[in-house]
């Protein structure tokens, strides 16, 4: 049933995404009179479907994205083309029906978003905060520069730094990196240098520095400690014994606690309870019987239209931002392609966003639309980009290809399409096997 749920969800979301990208082809199509033979979501075998006009719109056996079939698109030796054809139209025409898919997954993204600040949002309250770090992780690059808990830190790589969402994006997006890190500790001004990995165990940045996050009550196990001292279900743990704990420190504490009384101070509600609890031995270790994650407040804000419209565009250029620097990255071998998420990945995160409610669901609509129209952009030959490209070099050589060129070219961005998608699915299955790619590939 969970599988189904996730294929459902996977199916939904690209669903959308991909009936957005294909109106936009099909729009531009038609408004430069060219005939639109199939109208498909899915790929391979038609299952179903329903003949408007000229245009077949079909549901295909392969529920990973669709596409839309002008007519005599791949005929590039036509000599006579039909005034209905895509290959009788001039190369602007052209341009303007391949590029007008990526535009509407760009302007969905936007749409989405632009609703979504109007009607609300969560927005998590350190990431506004001033960059004061609250938690150096053990032997991470943070900890090997000198960096401690109670540090400012002013700029990275030259560049000012003024709040936490800005450390996270300029960590996240250079690993395996030296950043130049500027700080300040007891109102004196230094100097370090950040050797960035790859990924943190919160996958919110690889150098190990954290906000101070408090720790939020997941669970509590009948007859243990907490349950005996009164502890409950989202409570969210302040203070021991008077003093403040982050979350990464919550297990040392009570490991070094053994049989001793503790005072645990926790907001419940809007009520703040002092507890008491003596931690026990539990296979092999010293606990009070609790699940734990990480906590941060969050406050809800709705933002007016013009507002709304300044956000979403500041979001769309940082997530733009992003991908195109984690394409760099991954072109230049700084970010291994085994962090890829395929279409099995998509599927979890997809379920598990529905789960979680319709904003955050249509967030990651958004969010993958964006990402859809920046990969169909890249110059490779089959996707937009790729005959975006080669029609391009076209008008500034005035003259075409020679049409056994391009079908070379299309044959060579097929195969290299195809094998993304098989590396993608592969590794999405080998990050769920026990020894990931070692038990596909054992040699």
């Amino acid at each position: 049933m969970l599988t189904l749920y996730r294929i459902l969800a996977l199916t939904i979301v690209l669903g959308i995404i991909v009936l957005v990208h294909e109106l936009g082809h099909f729009i531009a199509a038609r408004l430069m009179k060219v005939k639109v033979e199939t109208f498909s979501f899915g790929f391979g075998k038609r299952l179903f479907g329903k003949k408007f006009g000229d245009t077949d719109i079909r549901v295909s056996l392969i529920p990973l994205g669709g596409y839309i079939k002008m007519a005599g698109e791949e005929d590039y030796e036509a000599k006579d083309p039909k005034p209905y054809e895509f290959q009788a139209k001039n190369r602007a025409q052209k341009i303007f029906i391949l590029f007008l898919g990526p535009a509407m997954n760009f302007f969905l993204a936007f749409f989405i978003l632009t609703i979504i600040n109007i009607g609300g949002i969560e927005i998590v309250q350190y990431k506004s905060e001033p960059p004061v770090i609250g938690y150096v992780e053990k032997d991470s690059p943070a900890q090997q520069a000198g960096l401690k808990r109670g540090d400012l830190i002013l700029t990275i790589a030259g560049e000012e730094i003024p709040d936490w969402q800005d450390l996270e994006l300029t960590i996240g997006s250079n690993p395996n990196e030296d950043l130049a890190v500027e700080y300040k500790r007891s109102g004196r001004i230094d100097k370090t240098t950040l050797r960035v990995g790859v990924l943190a165990q919160d996958n919110l940045n690889p150098a190990g520095i954290h906000w101070g996050y408090q720790t939020k009550i997941l669970s509590v196990d009948k007859d243990k400690p907490a349950y005996h001292g009164g502890m409950k279900k989202g409570d969210i743990i302040l203070e021991i014994n008077g003093q403040e704990v982050s979350f990464f420190q919550i297990k040392d504490i009570i490991s070094a606690n053994l049989g001793k009384p503790m005072q645990f101070s926790v907001k419940r509600d809007e009520e703040r309870i002092t507890l008491r609890i003596i931690p026990e031995e539990m296979d092999g270790e010293v606990k009070i019987g609790v699940g734990l994650t990480v906590y941060a407040p969050v406050v809800r804000k709705s933002f007016g239209l013009f507002q709304a419209l300044g956000r979403s565009f500041d979001e769309m250029v940082r997530m733009t931002y992003l991908t195109v620097n984690a394409l760099k990255k991954l072109i230049t071998g700084k970010i291994n392609p085994k962090h890829l998420s395929g279409p099995i990945d998509i599927a979890k995160v997809s379920q598990q966003a529905l789960e979680s409610g319709l904003a955050n669901f249509f967030m990651l609509i958004a969010f993958l639309s964006l990402h859809i129209g920046l990969l169909n952009l890249l110059p490779i030959p089959v996707l937009d980009g790729g005959h975006l490209m080669i029609y391009s070099i076209e008008s500034i050589i005035r003259r075409d290809f020679n049409p056994k060129v391009k079908n070379a070219l299309m044959n060579i961005g097929f195969f290299i399409l195809i094998a993304i998608m098989a590396f993608a699915i592969l590794n999405d299955i080998a990050k769920n096997l026990p020894n990931g790619w070692r038990s596909l590939l054992p040699f």
